[in-house]
Formats: structure tokens, C-alpha cells, sequence
């Protein structure tokens, strides 16, 4: 039974059992309002696809726009307010530093005209060829419209997040670099929040189309669940689960730090990993030892294995790949990280070694990731464990 109906028919056993002057101890007749009220309100509170959400006035939010315009921001703004580049701040015509609201909503609001985005070309990953496309979400914050009010919201995308805030890789470089990608992913969260079935079947509709013309080449469809953002709520991780259940041919993956998420029930095509640098009170919740999951190596741990030039720039091949200095270099950081770890170093395999091993039935894998590898650890099922060393 949905919780809307269980509380109609709590609220109408009130009303018919009890009336004012014989009400249960500690309740009082404020306590009872009208039915249509109540459900007012909680059709307020499912709104938004589930997630947690704070309105943002407009003095508020040109106070913001004009920090984010003139490069003034707080330490507080980068974990409060959405990330907004400055060449999507419209300027009021005429106006000095007033910014025009309306132009900025009106561009939220405008429907992507694609979801899926392809981020990899066909790779070989244990003798299987498949192409990855993935969905992705503002990074702990996000900025939306409720389009039934007409109100900016700042949606909690990461409400899983801790440590991670400090070093997320989606709060930097390309994602806020260039004006395009960010914006894009604002109108993906707002399409998201404000008509989830709409965005559910515009998915489920290129999703037929790209597994249709890669299954006539012999290749597998991937999709990645957030490159940023996270399952924000139950009604958004139903919506992923039911599509996945759509498309059982399709692969689907993402990464997580909701400890609920990592550690529940989903289709066997879709692939959950705990990801680390969750807030303390998830991380306690997950079993390392049986969740798929995956954890930032630190720097001083790798940082002497990797190759540098003469004024210690970084290395890298023609991939963009991290090098390694010697060919020692990876037997020495598995040593390393199974000492830590307390895994089996026999289960440590390179990313280049898992490229080429077999798939396996079983979760026995513990696979190192440098900057500019792949990411089929993550969508491996014989994968436990992912090391991912970020510079």
C-alpha cells in the first residue's frame, strides 16, 4: 500500500472514531486538518521526483549570480549553491550586475534534446566488445525550476556525500571549464524532477534506437548511471531500476554513496558500486567484502610509481594514460595496497590485465584504475573491488 493511501485511511478513522473533546491523550485539535489539506501538502513533499530541495529566492539568487559573474564566491557557496558558469548568467539589458532571472529559467526549462551521451568508442573488455553511453547529473547540488511554481530550487544530488566534497572530480575541470556541459546537465536534473515519465520514456526511447544499431554490429550497450549526481531518492532509483528492467540486453552501472542503494536488491543488469568518500554513517552500513565497490588510493601511496619528466610534470602516452616508471612499478603498488586493504595480492589486476582476462562467474577481482583508463571494472561482475588513482 502507497503511503498516500495508507494516510487517507488513517485520517478518515480519526474523523469517524474520534471528534473534538474525546481526542487520544497528546493530541490536540490543531492536529487535525481538513483531508484535502493534508494531501495537498503531501503531494508537495513527493514532488520533485523525491528529492530533498531548497527554494532560492530571487534577491538570494542574484546575490549568487553576481558572486558566480564576478569571480566573488564564498568558500560556503561551492557546497550550498549549484554550480553556474558564468557565460549562462544572462545580463539584464541596461543594467549594471542585475541579472535577468527569467532568461536563465526559460533556459532550464528547455527539454535536452539528447540524454544519453557517449563517452567511450567500442572497447574489448574480457573478449566481450561494447560501447559505454552514460547520464549525468550537476554534482552535489544542482539548480532546477519547480515548474508549478515557477521557483528556483537548489536539489541535493549527493546526499550521500562527505569526504568527496573537497576533491570531487565533477566539480572541476571540463565539467566546469566550458559553459555547454554545465548547462546541459541543468536541464537534464530540471527534465528530471519536473517530468520524470517524460524523461523515462525519452531515455527508453533512445535506448531502443542505439541498442538496435549496435546489436547489428555485435556489440553491447552500456549505459553508466551519473559520470556525476547520485540516486537522490527512492522514486529516482525506481525509475533507473524500471528501465533497466525495459532493456534486459543492455548493461547498466553507477556509482553510489547511499549505503541503502550499494547493499539492496536490483536488476541483474545493473550493476551498483559503493563509492568512497561517502559521509561516516554510510560507509558503516556497506560490507567491503561483499559490495561491489570502489576507493580514491592516495597520492603518496602511487605517487612515487608514476612516471614524471625533468620538471615533474606527469607522463602520459598518446591515451593520455598515466605511465608507470618501471614495469615493476604495478607489483609493487599491489603489495601496497593488499597490505592496506587486507586483500589477497593475487587478486589485483592492472587495468590493462583485466582488459585482457576472460570474465569470470565469480566476484573475485580487485583491479587498479589510473587516470585515463577505462571504466569496465565498474560494469564487470567478477569485479569486487576498484582502486582508482587520481592525481
Amino acid at each position: 500500500m502507497k503511503n498516500s493511501e495508507l494516510h487517507k485511511i488513517v485520517y478518515r478513522a480519526i474523523n469517524e472514531v474520534f471528534h473534538e473533546g474525546s481526542l487520544p491523550d497528546g493530541v490536540s485539535p490543531d492536529c487535525i486538518i481538513p483531508l484535502d489539506q493534508f494531501m495537498k501538502q503531501e503531494v508537495t513533499e513527493a514532488e520533485m521526483l523525491g528529492a530533498k530541495t531548497t527554494p532560492l529566492p530571487p534577491e538570494e539568487m542574484q546575490s549568487y549570480l553576481d558572486r558566480s559573474k564576478t569571480g566573488e564566491k564564498t568558500a560556503v557557496d561551492k557546497f550550498k549553491y549549484p554550480y553556474i558558469h558564468q557565460a549562462n548568467i544572462p545580463i539584464k539589458d541596461g543594467q549594471d550586475r542585475v541579472y535577468d532571472l527569467d532568461k536563465l529559467k526559460a533556459a532550464i526549462k528547455e527539454r535536452p534534446t539528447k540524454i544519453l551521451k557517449q563517452n567511450e568508442k567500442i572497447t574489448h573488455s574480457g573478449g566481450d566488445a561494447t560501447v559505454y553511453f552514460n547520464v549525468g547529473l550537476p554534482a552535489l547540488k544542482g539548480l532546477a525550476i519547480n515548474e508549478k511554481t515557477g521557483e528556483f530550487i537548489v536539489v541535493d544530488t549527493c546526499p550521500g556525500a562527505g569526504a568527496c566534497k573537497v576533491y570531487c572530480y565533477a566539480r572541476k575541470g571540463g565539467y566546469i571549464q566550458y559553459a555547454p556541459p554545465s548547462m546541459s546537465q541543468t536541464k537534464l536534473l530540471n527534465f528530471l524532477v519536473n517530468d520524470p515519465e517524460g524523461f523515462k520514456a525519452k531515455m527508453a526511447d533512445e535506448l531502443k534506437t542505439e541498442e538496435t544499431k549496435y546489436k547489428k554490429k555485435n556489440v553491447k550497450l552500456v549505459v553508466r548511471w551519473h559520470d556525476a549526481g547520485d540516486f537522490f531518492s527512492p522514486e529516482y532509483l525506481d525509475l533507473a531500476y524500471r528501465l533497466a528492467k525495459e532493456f534486459p540486453e543492455v548493461d547498466f552501472y553507477a556509482y553510489t554513496k547511499m549505503a541503502g542503494v550499494a547493499m539492496g536488491a536490483k536488476p541483474d543488469n545493473f550493476k551498483m558500486n559503493f563509492s568512497g568518500g561517502a559521509a561516516p554513517e554510510q560507509e558503516k552500513q556497506v560490507d567491503f567484502t561483499k559490495a561491489k565497490h570502489s576507493t580514491v588510493v592516495p597520492k603518496q601511496m602511487f605517487d612515487d610509481l608514476i612516471k614524471k619528466d625533468a620538471k615533474g610534470r606527469l607522463e602520459r602516452d598518446k591515451d593520455k594514460k598515466l605511465q608507470w616508471v618501471s614495469p615493476e612499478a604495478p607489483n609493487v603498488l599491489k603489495k601496497r595496497l593488499a597490505a592496506k586493504h587486507k586483500l589477497d595480492v593475487n587478486t589485483l589486476l592492472t587495468y590493462d590485465e583485466l582488459m585482457k582476462t576472460p570474465i569470470s562467474p565469480d566476484k573475485k577481482y580487485n583491479v587498479i584504475v589510473k587516470s585515463g583508463d577505462g571504466d569496465d571494472s565498474a560494469n564487470r561482475g567478477d569485479v569486487l573491488g576498484t582502486y582508482l588513482l587520481i592525481h
